[in-house]
């Protein structure tokens, strides 16, 4: 055989390159908006780190937060290896904020017990367990790292990186989840996670809950680095004892913790339904080729949804006012403004 006919069964033989480049000014007109489970606090499709040092009620922010992607509809799945209490801090969460929607019907999955999440042990198990359900999380919570981490040593940087870079790729990137690790404090330094600096290097986003005394029913957050953002100023808590209406077999009185935001924190609602999803994939693609359009008219949505397959003027209606409800778009003159956010 020739060289040049061995060059050619070589190339033949050799697989499709897995990496693209694109021009720059293709990746910018598209105009990717942000993605947000809470708004301006919690991005979809992020490896983040919530740390505070014992006691800073951690754990319930990260069930505050979780709980409230789950009522506005987004998949969640929580990894609680703390021990006992996950069920009496949903209780005690739903008690205070009185969801529109049944406990029983969110969306939500949880695991009580620890889990050894490397890639040779429970990490390709627990991928395929979530595979297997009829949708994909848009929050998977970790509570806490330490104990989803078994064996690893928290002091390596090589060890972390390796661990967080698993995570990312088995969790975030193949759901396109946020993975939202709750992580103890350094024990002299309780703005930063305990560990090898790789902890606060690797994640796109990090959270220090902070408590004034062993005392205090106030708690801050601070979002001490967030991708793409300057750091926000903190969100603030207060804790409530909340009586969960029962005794134990002591006969005293069943309590746990909620917390109250002393602000608001919006969380974008997940568009559910064929008709509603294909109007929200039409328009989102419809901004992109008009990436400075905030606007569309009547016409133009009416023709728009009509040409990806909703033709009954009465489907047509109700899923405009569902876009409405959603806040996707707000009714204005002879049209709707679009919220590029909310469509993603």
């Amino acid at each position: 055989m020739s060289v040049e006919a061995l060059r050619k069964q070589l190339d033949a033989a050799k697989p499709s390159p897995s990496i693209t480049l694109r021009h720059i000014a293709e990746i910018v007109a598209e105009r990717r908006e942000p993605r947000w489970l809470l708004h301006r606090v919690l991005e979809r499709g992020v490896l983040a780190v919530l740390a505070g040092a014992r006691g800073t009620f951690k754990s319930f922010v990260s069930l505050d937060w979780s709980m409230r992607a789950a009522v506005a509809g987004h998949p969640v799945v929580i990894l609680s290896g703390e021990g006992a209490g996950l069920d009496r801090r949903v209780d005690a969460w739903v008690r205070v904020h009185k969801p529109a929607v049944a406990l029983a019907e969110l969306p939500l999955l949880a695991l009580e017990r620890p889990l050894r999440l490397t890639a040779n042990e429970d990490l390709p198990e627990l991928v395929e367990v979530i595979d297997s359900g009829r949708s994909k999380p848009a929050l998977i919570l970790v509570d806490t790292l330490s104990k989803f981490a078994g064996g690893l040593d928290e002091n390596s940087n090589a060890d972390v990186a390796q661990y967080l870079g698993d995570l990312a790729t088995a969790l975030r990137d193949r759901f396109d989840s946020t993975v939202l690790l709750v992580a103890h404090a350094g024990h002299g330094d309780a703005k930063r996670p305990r560990g090898a600096s790789a902890l606060m290097a690797n994640p796109d986003a990090e959270y220090i809950v902070e408590r004034p005394s062993p005392t205090a029913m106030t708690i801050t957050v601070s979002r001490e680095r967030f991708k793409d953002y300057a750091s926000l100023e903190p969100l603030a808590y207060t804790a409530e004892v909340i009586d969960l209406g029962r005794v134990d077999s002591h006969g005293e009185r069943v309590t746990s913790l909620a917390l109250h935001a002393t602000q608001p924190l919006p969380v974008a609602p997940r568009i559910n339904g064929r008709n509603l999803t294909a109007a929200a994939t039409a328009l989102r693609e419809w901004s992109r080729t008009r990436p400075d359009a905030k606007y569309i008219s009547t016409l133009e949505i009416t023709d728009l949804l009509k040409a990806h397959g909703i033709k009954d003027r009465r489907r047509r209606l109700e899923v405009i006012n569902g876009l409405v409800n959603l806040r996707a778009v707000t009714a204005s003159l002879g049209g709707y403004t679009l919220d590029p956010s909310v469509l993603t």
